[in-house]
């Protein structure tokens, strides 16, 4: 309310003051005063250069400041041309912003109201209107071209390398990730979706019956392993969710009925990625709420990028990047969900006899 009320009064305030100005000026009229804009218009050229001068510096001070938080190098193959990408058009961009506003800003203070200048009358130049039209759109062009094939190249079906690569199933809801591997035999089992397979107890209608799912399980973090290929097939089972993954530079919406899914490749386990961020300056300065480096806490992270409620900020889930070995190591160690949660749940309801429950293993 405190602010409601803080923005109506500024509001007031404002149109006050246009109404006040614009009766000064009908007074000098009806006096029959002659109004001389030129000192006013002398002192707005002088304002634009004095702006533009700070403009620029506050710009510089920005960038000094806030680049070095921006995202780190890229954690996977593709990640390094879309990068590029990225950097090439914030560099055209950030000339053609600082020439646009040069000519705007000089252009008022060179071109201030005089009584000593004569206006030249300039209404039309068909080449020049041809040079600032066919320019940029040729630029345009040349980024769009090359953005696709970018994209294109990522999305290429054909240049995957489906003996050595990972699968792995995520599926978002409101909010949170359930993240499913498929055990040691790197197969899935059979999903489906009715009534008589989804239930509170099974949300993604997992088909128990499918022996490919009884090796099958659920992990509270995504571990992947450097220079393996990954396919990371994406579902929804409400709203639109957004898989993003920044460091990796992977984002994919996750779309209820409409199944999706990213290949990439991560080249930097989590270790090498901390020991890169701990040669940064802005990454070596301590955490007042850790009391620690900043590198020293660094995590790659899942997240959510599509809005999709109050608790969309906690839709966050930790990924790990490891060596091949270690990553092995983590396997041996996690469970099948069927025999720890589903086959007890079968046996202890006599829903399924023991020995029939001992037969589908």
């Amino acid at each position: 309310m405190t602010i409601l009320l803080s923005t109506v009064i500024l509001v007031l305030l404002f149109v006050v003051l246009v109404y006040v100005a614009h009766a000064s000026e009908l007074a000098m009229v009806l006096n029959g005063e002659d109004k001389d804009t030129t000192k006013a218009s002398r002192r707005n050229g002088y304002a634009s250069l004095l702006f533009l001068i700070g403009f620029f510096v506050a710009v510089a001070w920005s960038c000094k400041e806030y680049l070095p938080a921006l995202l780190p190098k890229s954690a996977s193959l593709h990640g390094v041309e879309t990068d590029r990408l990225y950097n090439e058009g914030m560099i055209l961009m950030f000339l053609v912003f600082i020439l646009t506003h040069i000519a705007l800003f000089w252009f008022a203070y060179r071109y201030n109201e005089s009584n000593n200048k004569v206006a030249y009358f300039y209404p039309h130049n068909n080449k020049l209107e041809a040079i600032w039209t066919i320019i940029p759109a040729l630029v345009l062009v040349a980024m769009a071209v090359t953005g696709m094939r970018v994209w294109f190249d990522i999305f290429d079906v054909s240049k995957r390398d489906t003996k050595n690569m990972m699968v792995l199933e995520v599926t978002a809801k409101q909010f949170q990730w359930t993240v499913r591997y498929s055990g040691k035999d790197n197969a899935f089992g059979e999903r489906i979706i009715d009534k008589e397979h989804v239930s509170p107890e099974n949300e993604l209608g997992i088909n128990w019956k499918d022996a490919k799912s009884h090796d099958d399980f659920f992990a509270d973090k995504i571990y992947l392993v450097k220079n393996k290929p990954v396919l990371v097939k994406l579902g929804a089972q409400d709203v639109l969710h957004s898989f993003f993954l920044p460091h990796f530079r992977v984002k994919l919406d996750c779309v209820p009925g409409l199944p999706t899914q990213f290949y990439f490749v991560p080249t930097l386990t989590t270790k090498e990625m901390q020991e890169y961020l701990s040669t940064q300056p802005w990454w070596q300065q301590v955490n007042p709420e850790t009391g620690k480096q900043k590198w020293e806490t660094f995590k790659y992270e899942l997240a959510c990028t599509e809005i999709c409620g109050r608790s969309h900020y906690g839709m966050q889930k930790d990924v790990v990047v490891v060596e091949q070995k270690e990553y092995d190591e983590w396997m041996n160690k996690q469970d099948s969900y069927y025999k720890t949660v589903v086959q007890p749940t079968l046996v202890g309801n006599n829903n399924i006899p023991a020995d029939k429950v001992q037969a589908l293993n």
